[in-house]
């Protein structure tokens, strides 16, 4: 298991340092522009999961990696389990190196430029340091979810294929979604009360849908397992 983590560690290494400088700077103009530091950790907490997902398949068919990674002393299933694992641990290294960036700035700005708008507002965002985390988590929640959508199709069929497949499986998806949602009573009412319980109590809400991105990122590994101990290489 040590052996497949390190592998992929160090072959993403590089890309992923020269990327979090790119979106350390992108996400700092866009959280200044809205005058939002949840929003500069969320846009870089949502790009690290996208980055690694398609950096990871793109490795996989150069120069005959994926042949001989598994060449190596190591289980399927742990190839596949570290590959989730470095995406995961990616992302929770980016948001929190994001979220330190962001609590400096929250003191440094208002002390350098207290007549500013954007000094108080990252200040007021900032007050809470637990609520500015798991609200700046969320965005790579959304897209890690989308991340556990892709990868069982992706280390099963290849990038190439899995951009035929996934489209597909994403369209019978949404009756489904439709004939589930039409059974809830009052969605409209419903969707509201959700809405209101999620601006009192984000943190909780947060945290709460993180832990779900979670159990479904877990479910996704298990199903990648089975379907990529089935591949010929």
């Amino acid at each position: 298991m040590k052996t497949a983590l390190l592998s992929e560690l160090i072959t993403s290494k590089n890309v992923l340092i020269q990327s979090f400088a790119i979106y350390a700077a992108v996400s700092l103009v866009i959280g200044i522009s809205m005058q939002s530091p949840i929003a500069m950790v969320a846009c870089i907490g949502a790009m690290t999961p996208f980055l690694m997902t398609f950096t990871f398949c793109a490795l996989d068919g150069i120069n005959g990696w994926e042949r001989f990674r598994a060449t190596l002393p190591v289980s399927r299933a742990a190839i596949v389990v570290s590959r989730y694992a470095n995406i995961l641990i990616a992302t929770v290294v980016m948001v929190l190196t994001a979220w330190c960036i962001g609590m400096i700035l929250s003191i440094a700005l208002p002390a350098l430029f207290p007549d500013w708008e954007v000094s108080a507002a990252f200040a007021q965002e900032a007050s809470d340091p637990a609520v500015f985390l798991f609200a700046g988590m969320s965005g790579s929640g959304i897209v890690l979810a989308v991340a556990a959508f892709v990868l069982p199709f992706a280390m099963r069929f290849g990038m190439t294929k899995s951009i035929r497949i996934i489209p597909v499986f994403a369209m019978m998806l949404i009756p489904v979604s439709i004939f589930f949602i039409q059974q809830l009573p009052d969605v409209a009412r419903l969707a509201a009360d959700v809405s209101l319980w999620i601006d009192q109590h984000v943190a909780l809400a947060s945290m709460i849908f993180i832990v779900v991105v979670l159990a479904v990122y877990a479910a996704s590994c298990v199903a990648a397992i089975a379907m990529y101990r089935k591949k010929e290489l």
